[in-house]
């Protein structure tokens, strides 16, 4: 039998637990990303450890994010919360805005750009900002975890 699953507001306290277990000194609390359809529920981890986890392009990040999101329980996007450390995620969503304005721009003169392997998250913030404009479509392309993303004129 499945646990109840751990509400939203629990989950500053539930990480900061996790990570005491680990041995790690880190603390979590909410923080606006700016941009709350693309970053909900932003989770900011800090403390003197927190930055144990970004190595290897946060992969220890991403395991504990996975690991909560399964202690929540719940699949939809807007419920689930996003870890974050010294705005690594934050960084990312701001550099792949900008990205997606060059390639709105180079889609508008060429008809069409492609966009290298992004991972799934960064192709649903892709999506998602040039779903916002009339004119473009978007769709990935490929196999697997890693896919490619390819934006056309409508």
């Amino acid at each position: 039998m499945r646990k109840a699953a751990e509400s939203l507001e629990s989950l500053p306290e539930v990480v900061t637990r996790w990570c005491q277990f680990l041995g790690l000194g880190v603390t979590a609390k909410f923080e606006p990303s700016g941009d709350e359809e693309l970053f909900p529920n932003r989770l900011v981890l800090g403390g003197p450890d927190a930055q144990w986890l970004l190595p290897g392009k946060g992969q220890a990040l991403d395991a504990l994010q996975f690991l909560l999101h399964e202690a929540q329980g719940e699949r939809e996007e807007g419920k689930l919360a996003y870890l974050d450390v010294q705005a690594f995620r934050l960084f990312r969503m701001v550099e792949l805005k900008a990205m997606a304005d060059l390639a709105a721009r180079k889609t508008r003169e060429t008809g069409s750009f492609a966009f290298s392997t992004l991972s799934p998250r960064e192709r649903r913030w892709i999506h998602l900002i040039l779903g916002r404009e009339p004119d473009l479509a978007t769709a990935s392309e490929g196999e697997g975890h890693f896919k490619v993303l390819k934006v056309t004129r409508k």
